[in-house]
């Protein structure tokens, strides 16, 4: 059986018990309300028939004449050491529903019966108006637990959905988040491991397509010196530097690469401000907040960051190179600009992709500079500053140690 069927069985055995339970309460307590009624009415009609009886010196009878022309409906005899001495109204019959109440009254035993037809049709009248609807109510409980199994049960078919596609490399769409919490928080959870696995794999991916195709070109170079130092065309004077160009190329390659295979580590909270203080090389402006300014992240790849925008600013612009920090609502801006020519305003958006055909170098210490501000939570847009070029990187503000 299903986790739905079974809370939806589960909802209308509940409904059920507690409709039965209630209908059971509520019959004992109108029961126990007409027994004290009966037994009230007993006692009333046993001091109106007492009061009407006197005892004369030929016996006991009735001083007060009629005494039965009321609603009530009862009957009484007296008895003296079981014999009947005096009887009146009217005697209970078979098949009727009569209640006796006995009492002493100067010596003799009274015994008077009510009928309570009425009060028998009026408890079993209650427990019809109990019971009737309440097959009816079970079924609208029922129906209810259903739609409230399925609304339950939904997220956890949509999350066993998403794991499927996941386990064959399918990355879903984000999943909606439910309104009940624990749910949510299983919902979020997945969307982020979804999105960190497509992560690791887009970067495994990245890493072969990107090693394949740039560590061709100087493997090939050093393949060719390597042949022409072998066949004695060219000496070792000319060779070894193109050897060592291609190393050093390969080598660069390869240690992007691996930087953004290997994006990953714990984050914890950083003084952005005291961060770049410590690292700023004396020849960059800086222009930091006198204020704290925290976020959650990675000291060692924001080293990285900083790093790559600093070598870009100095090996494709002019001095001066400024740094500044500023924090605005839930964002932290760092930005790095220089004052050469800037970039043509199409390349832009494209800043930040490996191997760009228009772009000098490899570009994977910009990619690197994107792929970690994702990570962090936020992102990184280039423009230019007229004169110059700005990175800045958004990344989302920390403020429980504010708060603290």
């Amino acid at each position: 059986m299903s986790l739905r069927r079974r809370l939806a069985l589960a909802f209308l055995l509940l409904a059920s018990l507690v409709g039965a339970l209630e209908a059971l309460m509520g019959y004992w307590s109108f029961r126990n309300l007409v027994e004290r009624d009966i037994q009230g009415d007993l006692v009333e009609v046993t001091e109106r028939v007492r009061r009407a009886l006197e005892l004369t010196p030929s016996g006991p009878r009735l001083a007060r004449g009629e005494i039965f022309g009321s609603h009530y409906v009862f009957g009484f005899r007296l008895l003296d050491g079981g014999e009947v001495v005096l009887e009146g109204g009217f005697a209970p019959r078979e098949g009727e529903a009569w209640r006796t109440w006995k009492t002493v009254w100067q010596g003799y035993t009274l015994e008077v019966s009510l009928r309570v037809e009425e009060y028998r049709r009026a408890l079993a009248a209650y427990l019809r108006a109990m019971v009737l609807p309440l097959a009816p109510l079970v079924g609208l409980a029922g129906l209810f637990g259903l739609f409230l199994a399925y609304r339950l049960t939904r997220p956890l078919a949509l999350l066993g959905q998403a794991l499927d596609h996941l386990s064959r490399l399918r990355f879903p769409q984000p999943l909606p988040e439910p309104p009940e919490r624990e749910l949510a928080r299983v919902v979020k959870a997945f969307n982020r491991m979804a999105r960190a696995v497509e992560m690791a794999l887009e970067r495994e991916r990245a890493f072969t397509r990107h090693a394949s195709h740039e560590l061709r070109t100087p493997l090939a170079i050093l393949q060719t010196q390597v042949e022409a130092l072998k066949g004695g065309y060219l000496p070792p004077e000319r060779a070894l530097p193109e050897m060592e160009r291609a190393l050093s190329r390969a080598k660069a390659t390869l240690a992007g690469l691996l930087d953004l295979a290997r994006l990953q580590g714990d984050l914890t909270p950083l003084e952005l401000g005291g961060f770049l203080r410590a690292r700023l090389p004396r020849d960059v402006v800086a222009r930091l907040p006198g204020t704290p300014v925290w976020v959650l992240g990675h000291e060692g790849l924001l080293e990285r960051v900083l790093e790559n925008l600093l070598d870009n600013a100095w090996l494709h612009g002019k001095p001066p190179v400024e740094v500044g920090l500023e924090a605005e609502g839930e964002e932290v801006r760092l930005w790095v600009r220089d004052h050469g020519p800037g970039v043509p305003e199409g390349l832009l958006p494209r800043l930040g992709e490996p191997f760009l055909p228009e772009a000098k170098g490899t570009g994977l210490g910009l990619s690197l500079v994107r792929q970690v501000a994702a990570w962090l939570g936020g992102g990184v847009r280039w423009e230019n500053a007229a004169p110059g070029l700005r990175a800045v990187v958004i990344l989302p503000r920390w403020r429980h140690v504010d708060e603290a």
